[in-house]
């Protein structure tokens, strides 16, 4: 037998070394997809987004570069409410699964200037990945294209209805403009946007919705082919009647949009509503005619003028914001409140980006933070939810006609903190034509009813599909950690429309890397049809503690890799 050299036994030994040692001190994946959202960059600043590596457990933070120089280390910046509540949120569960900020707004850059961008990894040993694709990133010249509404005569003192003075400053304002909304109030009905222009809803200043229920438009459609007529909302924008899409609005500031739908409790929070009336025929003490304001006009109107009882009245109210048929819409930094109806509604939109909002609507009824429709191209960041619905809802029309209609697909929903809300992601119950390809991660939610939920009935049709759900934490669930259900109905929204040609379903869905602290009903709960079986949906490293015992109905190839649901020592003594 011929043994080999000692030489070539030592050169084997040592290249076996070394490639050990090399994959022991490998660098962290490098990050992938820099962008900086188009309509993000001002004259001033910019904001920076990517893709993180698909394994992170050794990633703590990115480090971002402007022109080969280092400007920042994202665990160490605390700019935006949102990044604040995500650290504050770790004070409370340090144990949770970490999320990582994947998001960089860059100030105090000059107008007109160039610079390019690159972000790098950073891992626990605190070595640094490759650099990430450069961005070329060119600030806007200083332009004097601003239009303050206080110059065509809106008075702002929260009495004056100012509508007819934005409106004004809105026409006049021309292509790639701004219309400045300066601190005061400033009382208005319904107003309409239009393309290539920012409203700048300055600190101090709030847009104020007024309660006369006469400066709304109604006979709005929710979908072109529902019959179900609404009030305008208080910012709109739409196609004209040639029918050419708009494009590049921006709605941005520090400022407020109040929507004047409810009145406040004692608690600082607006009052829900109680459905119905007492047996007698007179009003509950939180029915909408009592404890709303433009809500409950709205509602008495169209009970007095279009006929209407209150079932068929109440889910026409109008909403904050909604666009309809946008191309290119960017909202940052605006504190959204008090909606009679819901919050930001976009209906065939595509590339949508919202960015530092705060959506402040618990307790209003229904008061959902955003609704997609029909569009592609959604990024939902570094904003907080605290909803009186659904924080951030996805539909895709109902039934036979809205199986017709185009998907509602391509969304990235990333390091926001969510609060009250019935869910934090949700999908339904509106799923005629598919909500798709979506990927949520990076997100804390404390004291939310539902981490993930998807929700339809059998005449809705349709349903989500390819859905990633990752590294997202999560305490104090009031409900459940992920639902899907085909069994949804909700009697407020009836409304009459052909029924789909196939039951829907949920499927090829991932849900990774998350902690859960405290259900309150099954932590996971899948209930399909026996007709149409949620299907091809995995787990996959989930860590449930004090969970209830899950529920699954109707189902197949539901998979579970080192799933772990556990007692903590606080439970096991009550």
């Amino acid at each position: 037998m011929r043994f080999p050299s000692m030489k070539k036994t030592l050169a084997l030994t040592t290249m076996v070394c070394l490639a050990a040692a090399g994959s022991f001190f490998a660098s962290p994946a490098a990050p992938t997809g820099l962008e900086a959202p188009a309509l993000s960059t001002t004259e001033t600043g910019t904001t920076l987004v990517w893709k993180r590596p698909a394994k992170t457990k050794d990633i703590i933070s990115y480090n971002v570069y402007m022109d080969g120089k280092k400007i920042a280390t994202t665990n160490e910046d605390f700019s935006s409410k949102a990044k604040r509540e995500i650290q504050d949120f770790y004070a409370k569960s340090p144990k949770a699964v970490r999320v990582t900020n994947h998001i960089y707004h860059v100030k105090g850059l000059q107008p007109g200037s160039q610079h390019v961008f690159t972000v790098r990894s950073l891992d626990v040993k605190g070595d640094e990945s490759d650099p990430s694709n450069a961005v070329k990133v060119t600030t806007s010249k200083k332009t004097e294209l601003t239009v303050n509404i206080q110059k065509f005569g809106a008075v702002g003192d929260g009495r004056t209805l100012d509508t007819l003075a934005i409106q004004k400053a809105i026409k006049a304002c021309p292509k790639g403009g701004t219309v400045v909304v300066p601190a005061g109030v400033y009382k208005t009905g319904a107003i309409w946007l239009k393309s290539d222009m920012t409203l700048d809803i300055q600190k101090g200043a709030t847009i104020l919705g007024s309660e006369d229920p006469n400066a709304y438009p109604y006979h709005y459609k929710l979908y072109p082919y529902l019959s179900d007529e609404r009030f305008y909302a208080l910012i709109n924008a739409k196609p004209g009647a040639d029918g050419q899409r708009l494009q590049n609005i921006r709605i941005v500031g520090e400022g407020t949009i109040d929507g004047n739908g409810w009145k406040k409790g004692a608690d600082g929070n607006y009052l829900y509503r109680e459905k119905g009336k007492n047996k007698d025929g007179t009003l509950k003490k939180n029915h909408v005619l009592n404890i709303g304001i433009l809500a409950a006009n709205q509602v008495r109107y169209l009970e007095q003028h279009e006929k209407l009882n209150e079932n068929k009245a109440y889910p026409r109210r109008s909403s904050l914001i909604l666009l309809q048929g946008v191309d290119h819409v960017y909202l940052q930094g605006i504190t959204m409140q008090n909606p009679a109806n819901h919050g930001f509604i976009a209906q065939h939109c595509n590339d949508v980006v919202i960015e530092q909002a705060n959506f402040h609507t618990f307790n209003c009824n229904n008061g959902d933070g955003i609704e997609f429709g029909h569009g592609s191209g959604l990024k939902v960041m570094d904003n907080v939810f605290d909803t009186g619905d659904d924080c951030v809802n996805f539909a895709a029309g109902q039934g036979a006609l809205g199986e017709k209609d185009h998907p509602t697909e391509n969304i990235w929903i990333f390091n926001n903190s969510f609060h009250h809300g019935h869910g934090a992601v949700v999908m339904g119950s509106h799923t005629a034509a598919y909500i798709q390809n979506l990927l949520a991660e990076d997100n804390v939610m404390d004291g939310t009813e539902i981490g993930l939920r998807m929700k339809t009935n059998p005449v809705n049709g349709g349903g989500a599909r390819n859905i990633h759900f990752r590294d997202n934490a999560m305490r104090n669930m009031l409900k459940n950690f992920f639902i899907a259900t085909t069994a949804y109905s909700d009697p407020n929204a009836a409304a009459a429309f052909p029924k789909a040609t196939k039951t829907g379903s949920f499927y090829n869905i991932l849900v990774e890397d998350c902690t859960v602290d405290g259900t309150k009903k099954p932590a996971i709960e899948i209930e399909g049809q026996p007709n149409a079986f949620h299907h091809d949906i995995t787990f996959k490293n989930v860590t449930i503690t004090d969970g209830q015992p899950w529920k699954i109905t109707n189902a197949k190839n539901i998979n579970f890799y080192n799933v772990n649901q556990k007692t903590s020592k606080k439970a096991a003594k009550k």
